[in-house]
């Protein structure tokens, strides 16, 4: 199997996570701009193993993230960082309401070590 396992447990330590965001009417296209500056920020992040912005064909103002972290700490650490050069302030003020999420936990696949 390709997912991390952690030691002795066999455990998945990895985690997942789909993010849609709603921004204000016209607005998905800047949300979408802020949200790629805040993945180039975290380009370097430890643990960061994969988020990708996407835009949603059929609703042009729903943006969606896709996130794969090592683990909840590094994912706690990097997106409580101010979420690289991008405040979390220009992201939540293009936004219609709060961001839904569903965790996850990854097992492998392509893309995945």
């Amino acid at each position: 199997m390709t997912a991390q396992q952690g030691p002795a447990t066999g455990s998945n330590t990895r985690v997942g996570r789909y993010v849609r965001m709603v921004a204000q009417p016209g607005q998905g296209r800047a949300l979408a701009a802020t949200l790629l500056r805040v993945a180039e920020g975290l380009r370097a992040a430890p643990g960061c193993e994969m988020y990708v912005i996407n835009l949603s064909p059929d609703e042009p103002d729903t943006v969606w993230v896709t996130e794969i972290w090592s683990d909840a700490e590094a994912s706690d650490q990097a997106l409580s960082g101010g979420m690289g050069e991008v405040g979390i302030g220009e992201v939540l003020e293009l936004l219609a309401g709060p961001p839904e999420l569903v965790d996850l936990t990854p097992l492998g696949g392509p893309g995945l070590n």
